[in-house]
């Protein structure tokens, strides 16, 4: 006889709860319908980023695996996440609602997305329409000047007082001067490290709130030159500047590979000075915090059953090369191609900054493959 729990267990199937040896905790237990703050405390659940699945589901109308939740709740904590997945993972929808969530939480957000074209851009964006088109409680608690809009040099969506833009990247030169709380690189391997660092990097380094910012590290160094010890209230939601890299894995000598090698290297120092003095191979700027560093890898394998077609990624293994396949599967840096012409050849043959080639007066030439 098949028993209303028995049908429970297989409609949560998918959740993955069976083997928890701990019971649950539920967090809508706080609420009850005679209590005058119901509101109040219902939004308080929604946005904490444990939650996030919540306001997710019943505000964005989009339904998010159990890895998908973890994957938000962690770069909602940390300044510099790195997300490195498999082909097919949706790594461009979870960055693209993850933006819209930065914006409709936190007020007076100004998110940044760019990738090596305008056309990744614009993915980002389109799953934004999407999720604006496709949930009707989003619409309702916006404002009339709330929406999606494409501009020739930029597609931006706003939410409220808050602003979600997605920019060409050319030479960076055009896109100099933004501002931005939140930038996420979709794609890092194809977006110039020079252009990065120089320009999209600089986005950011303004604080999120630069003048209560200055008051409390005053605040702070006063106290302790006076002996004083005092608290300092928690946040209940982190509005630090953020700084999102993500992209499937590339070759070895790709400048993204260099990134996970630093970001590994200070995620695994621990906070250490003697390991940390080594990667930085100086002084450790003063107050550095490690743990604001995060690496999240997923490949094909731990994905859940039936998010892929298991067919199409069984074809690839079997008739790409190993070394593509780990790249685009397997979310693993490739150290480099098979090829008659290995790609590590054709990488040095480019001219860079620290390799140029000269014109006749001696002016560097510069170009890309």
């Amino acid at each position: 006889m098949v028993t209303k729990n028995k049908l429970k267990k297989i409609d949560e199937a998918w959740l993955g709860l069976d083997n928890l040896d701990t019971e649950l905790f539920n967090p809508m237990s706080i609420l009850h319908a005679t209590d005058d703050d119901f509101n109040l405390k219902l939004a308080f659940l929604m946005t904490r980023p444990e939650y996030l699945s919540f306001i997710c589901k019943e505000i964005l109308n989009v339904q998010l695996l159990p890895s998908q939740a973890l994957f938000l709740r962690e770069i909602w904590n940390r300044k510099f996440p790195m997300l490195i997945a498999s082909r097919g993972f949706g790594k461009s929808f979870m960055l693209s609602l993850y933006a819209v969530l930065r914006a409709l939480i936190l007020p007076k957000r100004k998110v940044v997305v760019v990738g090596a074209a305008f056309r990744q851009s614009k993915v980002l964006f389109e799953y934004m329409e999407t999720i604006w088109r496709n949930s009707p409680m989003l619409r309702d608690i916006c404002d009339g000047d709330s929406g999606p809009r494409r501009d020739t040099d930029r597609c931006t969506l706003r939410l409220n007082d808050s602003t979600v833009t997605c920019l060409p990247l050319g030479d960076g030169q055009k896109i100099r001067g933004q501002r931005a709380n939140d930038i996420i690189a979709d794609e890092f391997a194809s977006i110039p490290r020079e252009i990065f660092e120089n320009v999209v990097a600089g986005f950011a380094a303004v604080s999120a709130d630069p003048v209560e910012n200055v008051k409390r590290l005053a605040a702070r160094a006063k106290a302790n030159e006076l002996g004083i010890e005092i608290e300092e209230e928690e946040q209940e939601v982190k509005k630090d500047n953020q700084i999102i890299l993500s992209g499937t894995a590339y070759y070895d000598f790709n400048h993204f590979a260099t990134y996970w090698k630093k970001w590994k290297s200070i995620i695994k120092s621990k906070g250490d000075y003697a390991k940390l003095r080594e990667i930085f191979g100086d002084e450790v700027p003063e107050s550095f915090d490690w743990t604001q560093y995060s690496i999240i890898r997923m490949p094909y394998e731990l994905l859940p059953k039936g998010f892929m077609d298991a067919d199409q990624v069984a074809r690839s293994k079997a008739t790409v090369h190993t070394g593509i396949y780990q790249m685009e599967y397997g979310a693993c840096f490739t150290r480099d191609s098979q090829g008659f012409f290995k790609r590590s050849l054709i990488e040095s043959c480019v001219v860079s900054e620290k390799e140029p080639i000269n014109d006749q007066d001696g002016n560097p030439i510069l170009f890309e493959a």
